[in-house]
């Protein structure tokens, strides 16, 4: 007997009448309104997935094969896509994406139905085409069942892209197997990166591929403005473009600018108008700081024009590869892969090799030094890759040590082991919230104030620089620690530096 779908109207309409305005949220408590909003989230996550399910139906039933008898052509519409968007009202990057997500639900459908038939009728099934499950099938059942937002899942699917080169069908199946759980909780943004990321660690053919069609794709265009101005804009390979942030960061450093502007960041009156004249400061030096750098020439002093060290791009590789000559590498900052063979190119102009052992006992100081060494640093860039906090991108440029056990009240040692990279932002934070580091083994765990979270839940520190780059006797993957139990009665943190 066929299902009865709900009454979808109905449900609208009983939200219509709740007749909510923003000052229904305005008298709510912090607690309240942040309850209501993940109440709404997962809300629209469950209407994005029925959503899904009817476009699933609909891309289906308009499929090319069906010509004019199509269900979007009979109603007008050139695809399946210009239907959606039109009912939606949604751009057309998203009615793509909700088109992708519901091809993929039935097609994975239409592939465990046939399997149904072979079981129950074998006779009418052996008359059909046979139909293969998809590789993604996983993907679409995480959907169907709420694991998956219809967004983490559009993500994971084009982050991991098509079969071929060295990643076939089946490695992008034995991916999602890690992937749906680790992106259960995960935006779209982090979904995409991690599934780029796992696409790359399987496919160097594919990196070398893609660094190929990245290096005939840069360009640089300028331009004169009607009001006289000139601007300009690029896009650059990574390993080029990664050398002009290097710049870039340098130039917009926040302690570049002024104390007298950063004195209001706290003040919330005029906290926002500080940090915007900030930025628009940091913002106008770098401008300054690129016109010097193009009259100089190649010739120029960096030291003498920025006042710090010369900027300059890391190259990551782990020795199994190098000497293998087969996998990929990466640039400190930047999530994307290079090919071996860029790698060796970028090696030819000498570089200082970094060993990672148990400790990196040869760059730990103890407690003979406070502060981290340069070269300690320069390893923690590598090994951190920018920021450890959980929910931060900024670079290792913008980073500083941080001792995981205070260096004056908790007698803690300046070594490798014991030091993480934090932003100026949320190495303050930390120290000024209550918020401290545990460290397992070679795991990090960011244990929150109770003031955040009255159970303290560890939350686990990953690196930027993927791990297989750092493990290069068994560079497949590293198994997730178990989360460590809540602290229940944090001390109280002083400023370490």
């Amino acid at each position: 007997m066929p299902e009865t779908l709900p009454d979808f109207a109905g449900i609208t309409g009983e939200l219509r009448s709740l007749g909510l305005t923003p000052a229904s949220f305005h008298e709510a408590d912090d607690a309240t309104l942040v309850t209501a909003l993940e109440s709404i989230s997962a809300l629209r996550h469950e209407v994005e997935r029925h959503q899904a399910l009817a476009a699933a139906e609909v891309a289906r039933r308009s499929r090319v094969g069906f010509g004019v008898h199509g269900l979007a052509r009979r109603d007008g519409h050139t695809s399946a896509g210009a239907m959606l968007q039109s009912i939606t009202r949604s751009s057309k990057r998203d009615a793509a994406a909700l088109v992708s997500v519901g091809t993929m639900v039935a097609d994975a459908e239409a592939a465990a139905e046939f399997e149904r038939m072979r079981y129950d009728d074998p006779a009418a099934a052996a008359v059909l085409p046979e139909v293969n499950a998809p590789w993604f099938a996983p993907l679409s059942s995480a959907v169907v069942d709420g694991d998956l937002t219809v967004a983490v899942a559009e993500a994971i699917r084009s982050g991991l892209g098509e079969p071929g080169g060295d990643a076939d069908a089946a490695c992008l199946t034995a991916e999602l197997e890690e992937l749906i759980p680790k992106c259960r909780n995960a935006h779209a943004d982090a979904a995409r990166l991690a599934a780029r990321q796992a696409r790359d660690r399987i496919d160097a053919a594919g990196v070398a591929t893609r660094a190929a069609v990245q290096h005939d794709q840069q360009f640089w265009r300028v331009w004169v403005k009607p009001d006289g101005m000139v601007r300009g804009e690029f896009e650059l390979e990574p390993e080029s473009g990664m050398l002009v942030k290097a710049v870039f960061d340098q130039l917009t450093h926040p302690r570049l600018v002024e104390p007298k502007v950063r004195r209001g960041f706290g003040d919330p009156a005029v906290g926002d108008r500080a940090f915007a004249d900030a930025r628009a400061i940091r913002e106008r030096n770098a401008a300054d700081g690129l016109v010097q750098l193009l009259r100089s020439g190649v010739s120029v002093d960096p030291t003498r024009l920025l006042n710090l060290q010369k900027p300059s791009v890391r190259i990551v590789v782990n020795a199994h590869a190098l000497a293998a000559g087969r996998g990929s590498g990466m640039i400190e900052g930047h999530p994307d892969r290079l090919p071996i063979g860029a790698i060796h190119t970028g090696l030819c102009e000498g570089y200082m090799p970094v060993r990672f052992d148990d400790g990196g006992a040869v760059l730990d100081l103890g407690r003979d030094e406070r502060l981290f060494s340069a070269k300690q640093k320069a390893l923690l860039a590598i090994r951190d890759g920018g920021c450890m906090d959980p929910e931060c991108k900024r670079p290792p440029s913008w980073t500083e040590a941080h001792h995981i056990d205070h260096w004056q009240s908790d007698d803690g040692r300046t070594d490798i082991a014991d030091g993480i990279l934090l932003c100026r932002r949320d190495h303050l934070r930390y120290h000024n919230e209550g918020w401290e580091v545990r460290r397992e083994g070679a795991t990090y765990w960011l244990i929150p104030p109770a003031a955040v979270d009255p159970g303290q839940t560890p939350r686990l520190m990953r690196s930027k620089t993927p791990a297989d780059i750092m493990n290069p006797v068994d560079p497949v993957r590293l198994p997730v620690p178990p989360t460590p139990r809540p602290v229940r009665e944090p001390e109280p943190a002083r400023f370490a530096g």
